[in-house]
């Protein structure tokens, strides 16, 4: 190609330098003239190569070449800084928050009731209590698990605090979000695959394969099932905190003996001893029952040896 744009200084060259010899000048004409022709076909050449790129379109980057392209990137302007904070997704965020005390009171059972009240008041519930009246050698002790809405988690502690003198308090917290995350998806894919195979059920016309169907279709049932029941759980978890609370008593011993006061209290005190009195004459005719009757059985054999023996007589 450079050869052919260039034909027209060869030309000028080779007639210049053939007149200034003076001979066959005729030949330097043709030799232009060939040359010309050649000059002709170049343009021409490029004309049609013009035509032909402005009819196959633009190019493509991918088709460009890499230095044309990444001209073209370098050249082209920068994106305008942002404006302001970018939106980010929300993310919810899930946790489990737990506490734990350990209270002494003088009555146990007492700031038990007084503590299931609290909870009742704040929308929870008691989900267990455990009692030890105590003995000579131990501390009397009940403990109780508090379920508690855990937006009024910290109200709570704080009620519980007044029952009596605290000796240990402690609240955790743990992130279940990803846990949560994956047993969602699980049940999508779950419920997916159950539509799926409930769509293969009523379109099967093969019992081979509809037996097949339900077959799986049982399994991926049972497993939908379980996976909802342990998202259920973790979900009470999250909306109820647990509360473990254990009231200790201040002094080593059972429960305090019941004091009488006054006219009242004597009457009282003589109720009690006479119902103590029967119950133990209740217990002792039990203990002597099976006694009783040995004797019942014993006597008749007795008698009845008597009497034959006074008939042989």
């Amino acid at each position: 190609m450079l050869r052919l744009l260039s034909a027209r200084p060869l030309c000028q060259r080779k007639w210049s330098n053939l007149t200034a010899n003076g001979k066959v000048a005729d030949m330097s004409r043709i030799s232009c003239r060939l040359d010309r022709k050649w000059l002709a076909l170049a343009i021409a050449g490029t004309a049609v190569l013009g035509v032909l790129t402005a009819c196959s379109g633009p190019s493509l980057p991918g088709n460009a070449p890499a230095s044309s392209f990444k001209d073209s990137v370098a050249g082209a302007p920068e994106a305008p800084p942002p404006q302001g904070p970018q939106p980010v997704e929300d993310v919810q965020r899930d946790v489990v928050k737990t506490a734990s005390m350990t209270i002494k009171a003088s009555n146990t059972s007492e700031a038990a009731d007084k503590a299931a009240v609290m909870v009742e008041n704040s929308d929870g519930r008691v989900d267990s209590r455990t009692e030890d009246a105590g003995s000579d050698r131990g501390l009397a002790r009940t403990s109780v698990v508090l379920r508690v809405p855990v937006a009024k988690l910290d109200g709570v502690v704080r009620e519980l605090k007044t029952l009596g003198a605290v000796q240990t308090a402690e609240t955790r917290s743990e992130d279940v979000t990803a846990q949560r995350v994956d047993m969602d998806a699980r049940i999508k894919a779950l419920q997916t695959s159950v539509d799926r195979l409930l769509a293969i059920m009523r379109d099967a016309k093969d019992p081979e394969a509809l037996i097949a169907a339900e077959s799986a279709l049982s399994q991926r049932q049972a497993d939908l099932d379980s996976l909802r029941a342990q998202r259920d759980a973790l979900g009470d978890r999250i909306e109820y905190s647990t509360v473990d609370v254990t009231f200790v008593a201040k002094a080593i011993g059972g429960p305090a003996p019941k004091e009488y006061q006054g006219f009242t209290g004597q009457i009282e005190r003589g109720w009690d001893a006479m119902v103590s009195v029967a119950g133990n004459l209740v217990l002792l005719f039990g203990l002597l029952l099976p006694w009783l009757g040995m004797l019942v059985v014993a006597g008749g054999i007795g008698y009845g040896v008597i009497r034959l023996v006074r008939a042989r007589r």
